[in-house]
Formats: C-alpha cells, structure tokens, sequence
C-alpha cells in the first residue's frame, strides 16, 4: 500500500463546526476589545505612539513580532482600532479552540472574559498574542511532540513576547512531565525561580525592556496572601490531593500552573515579574479542573467563580483598570 506525504486531509464535521464558533466568537469579542467601551487601560497609549511612530528606527521596545504586525498594519493603511482587533483575535482563537474543547467550556469562557480577557486582550496586547501561540504548542506537545507545527507556534510565541520563553522546557519536555512523580514536582516548584531569578542580569543584557521592568519593581506590591492567591494556592492543592486522579495528557498544564504559583513566591522580591509569570499560567488551570473528583472539581469552580465576582467588582470601583484619558 502506497502513502502519499501529500495525501489531503479533512476536517471532521464536528472540528469544521469548532473551528467556525471559534472564528465567529473571536471576531465578536476582538471588535469588543478594541472599542474600548469601558475606557482607555495603562497600555493603550503608549501602543498607539508606537503604532504612530513605527517605521523609524527600531529601538528594541517591542519584540520584532509585534514590530512585524505594526508594520504590515501600517502598509495596509490600517487604523490601529485594527492593530487592536487583529491582536486580539490572534489570542482568542487559539484559546478558544482549546476552550472550546472542554467539559464546562461555557463556565470557563465566561472565567476567562472577567479574569483575563480584559488583562490581556484589552490591555498587554503582545503578551496575548504570545500566550496564544504559546499554549497552542503545549496543546499539540502533549499529543504530537516536537512536531514543526509545535516548534513554529513555540517560535511564534517568542517572537511576540520574550517571556514566553517559560513555556520551552513544558512543551519539550511534555511527555517526561505527564508523570505524577513527587522529584519532578519538587523540581517544577523549586528550579524555575532560582534560574530565573540567577539570569536577571542576562535577561536585562538581552532584552532592553528588562532594565525599565527592574526599575519599577519598587513601585509594584507583593501580597503574599491576595485573593488571588489564595484562590488559586487552594485549587492547586486540590489537584495535589487528588494527583492520581489527574490524566497523563493533564499533567503537563497542571505543572505548568504550579510553577506560576511557586515563581510568584519565588520572585516576590521582583513584584513586576512574579505578578506576569503568575498571569501567564492562570489558563493552565482550566486544562485539569474537570479531572478532579466531583466535589473537588465543584470546589475548584465555586473558587473560580467567587473570584471572578469579586474582581468585577474590585475592577470597577476600587481600582479601575480603565478609564484613562487620551
């Protein structure tokens, strides 16, 4: 029997219908984001006189991903209502394709839309579009290892945000790290913070945004026991409770949100990175939650969503994340 490198392949039915609710609720929620119907957030200024001023000389701000997209933006005579939308739409569809993947998809896409669309999508534009990329190779690790399809979107993922560069040993290694060995958890708990922690004068040497993050690190807060935290710290240690019960194909996203706890207490002494690498790996958590005993998991969803209530309301009237002027 003879087989063809070149022998076509169609999408099922039911992923032909995924892809287009995907498509469909991307597009929505993107024209959403970047009307900024609630207002301007911290970033948006300085985006827009990046995308204003972009085709002079490079100066290392913004990775060259985003630099890239800018610039085809910009050819096209594009407003940057465009540049927010097409970010936008970047990172939701590859999280929604996942998403939508899920038992309780709808309970964790409305998760998503009060924690972190709004701190992504509506606000760290490169880090959205990176975290895309990025959690879309861990996806297809899992199943296909290191196939060019996993190596492209692990490179497009660092080519958008260099500290995506975390989520490399988690899709190399996502086959070692489907066990539930106690060494290996001691390890994702301990190693990230002490490597990244010994390597913030290489990163500042690399990268000339890290000097400014350094800087204001003062200025930001550390509270070891948030809300947040504490939300999260609890639902990780209902995964621990119950780790046989977590399936090898969950392990992978399930460390990874370990690691964003632990590297939160780890660099709490450089407030600005520990608070980014714990946003980064707070999606992780909807990838193994389902797994869980039935009132484990009931537990973990009652934590979500108390959370999310709470943040609206902190979001809205104690410290707003929009509403700056032009």
């Amino acid at each position: 029997m003879k087989i063809s490198i070149f022998q076509k392949t169609y999408l099922s039915r039911r992923e032909a219908k995924l892809l287009f609710f995907v498509i469909i609720f991307s597009a929505l929620f993107s024209w959403f984001s970047a009307e900024r119907p609630f207002g301007l957030d911290r970033d948006y200024l300085q985006y827009l006189s990046f995308f204003e001023s972009s085709g002079n000389a490079y100066d290392g701000r913004f990775e060259i991903g985003f630099v890239w997209l800018n610039s085809l933006l910009k050819r096209l005579n594009a407003s940057f209502f465009w540049v927010l939308f097409l970010s936008a739409f970047i990172s939701l569809s590859a999280k929604l394709y996942l998403l939508f993947k899920q038992k309780n998809w709808a309970f964790f896409l409305l998760i998503y839309f009060v924690i972190l669309f709004p701190l992504h999508e509506m606000t760290q534009l490169r880090i959205s579009i990176s975290l895309g990329f990025a959690y879309l190779s861990l996806f297809f690790s899992i199943r296909e290892r290191l196939s060019f399809r996993v190596l492209g979107l692990l490179v497009l993922s660092v080519l958008f945000h260099w500290s995506s560069l975390l989520f490399v040993p988690f899709v190399v290694f996502s086959n070692i790290i489907k066990s539930r060995n106690v060494f290996l958890i001691f390890l994702t708990a301990i190693v990230p913070s002490i490597v990244i922690y010994s390597s913030l004068s290489l990163l500042d040497y690399l990268n000339p945004q890290v000097s400014h993050m350094l800087k204001i690190a003062g200025e930001m807060h550390a509270n070891p026991f948030s809300s947040r935290n504490i939300t999260f710290a609890t639902i990780l240690l209902l995964g621990l409770m119950n780790l046989r019960r977590i399936p090898e194909t969950s392990m992978p996203w399930f460390y990874l949100s370990m690691a964003g706890l632990t590297l939160w207490y780890g660099l709490m002494s450089v407030p600005v990175f520990a608070h980014r690498i714990f946003e980064m790996t707070l999606f992780s958590c909807f990838f193994w939650i389902n797994s869980l005993p039935k009132y484990s998991r009931l537990a973990a969803l009652s934590l979500l969503f108390i959370f999310s209530v709470y943040l609206v309301f902190r979001m809205i009237y104690i410290e707003p994340l929009f509403g700056v002027n032009r």
